[in-house]
């Protein structure tokens, strides 16, 4: 396993709240390290984020795939067996069947990790604007006193 996704799985609903504090606090009198730290910081989270869209496009083919298969042999059997056959009881079917929860649970996971990173990566963007205006004014103080 990687670093990146050794961090991935370390993003979860309880961690990210120290997460977000960690790495949005601010220090006025680091303004510079915080401005040359962001540019890496923010990329770092946006690739956690990249993984983490692409896990959840893997889920939803997996998912896809596991619906056609599951209604592809219910359809067979109900067509031999000259049973009825309608979009409602074939939903209800593959939605009944003992994969469809698991595969629903780690998708919502997914989701919510991306969503977390997402919100990670706004954080950091945010931080930015921040540390740009705290930086400008610093500027500008040391401007008025010269």
């Amino acid at each position: 396993m990687n670093n990146l996704e050794a961090q991935l799985n370390d993003i979860t609903e309880e961690a990210y709240p120290d997460i977000v504090r960690e790495i949005t606090k601010l220090d006025p009198s680091k303004i510079d390290d915080e401005l040359g730290r962001q540019a890496s910081l923010y990329s770092w989270y946006y690739g956690l984020l990249a993984m983490c869209k692409k896990k959840v496009r893997e889920i939803d083919t997996e998912f896809e795939i596991f619906e056609a298969s599951v209604r592809n042999r219910e359809y067979t059997r109900r067509i031999e067996a000259g049973e009825k056959v309608t979009e409602k009881i074939m939903e209800s079917f593959v939605k009944c069947h003992e994969g469809y929860f698991t595969l629903a649970r780690k998708k919502i996971d997914l989701e919510t990790k991306y969503d977390l990173l997402k919100g990670i990566v706004t954080s950091l963007s945010h931080k930015k604007d921040t540390l740009i205006q705290m930086s400008s004014n610093a500027r500008a103080e040391k401007n008025i006193y010269n």
